[in-house]
Formats: C-alpha cells, structure tokens, sequence
C-alpha cells in the first residue's frame, strides 16, 4: 500500500506542475519564498507580470486569498490568476 501524500507535498508538486507549463510558454517564472504570501508564483514575459496562486486537489480559494492577491497584484502592476489543479487536470481564472 503506498503512503499517502501530505497537503504540502501536493501543493509543492501542484507548484512546479504549473511553474513548468508557464516556462514552457516562454514565461520566467520565479517561486514566491515559502509560498506563503498572496502568491505562489510570479511570472514575467515581454514586459507583462502575473502573480500566481495554486491551489491542489480539492483545495478552495477564499474570498480573503483572492482579496489579498488582488491588492498584491495592482502594488505591482500585474495580473492575479489562480490555477486550481487536480489531477491531470488544470483550470485557471484570473481575478484581477
């Protein structure tokens, strides 16, 4: 029987599944420290900047995350996308 996963792992794994996607579409992306702020990643490409909060598994955003990366997003002129990823899945809306 394998071992189960802790919330963090996933979220970490979830992180870099989506890190991944944006460098592959050409995007730099950096990792926000500790992941514990507004945003899990900020994202550059051809002077536009995007903040980025993953959320894995059934995980939900509140009303207070997306307040809050909402502020962080126009503080530094860039967009707030959150990517919801399950699975082999990934959906994402921005909210600012």
């Amino acid at each position: 029987m394998g071992r189960k996963r802790s919330s963090y792992s996933k979220g970490m794994s979830a992180e870099k599944k989506v890190k991944r996607g944006l460098e592959g579409k050409g995007w730099l992306v950096r990792q926000s420290e500790g992941s514990r702020g507004p945003y899990d990643l900020y994202a550059m490409r051809g002077g536009r900047k995007i903040l980025v909060q993953v959320k894995s598994g059934t995980a939900s955003t509140s009303r207070s995350e997306v307040r809050k990366l909402r502020s962080a997003a126009r503080r530094k002129s860039a967009k707030g996308l959150v990517i919801r990823v399950r699975g082999k899945e990934t959906r994402s809306r921005f909210v600012y």
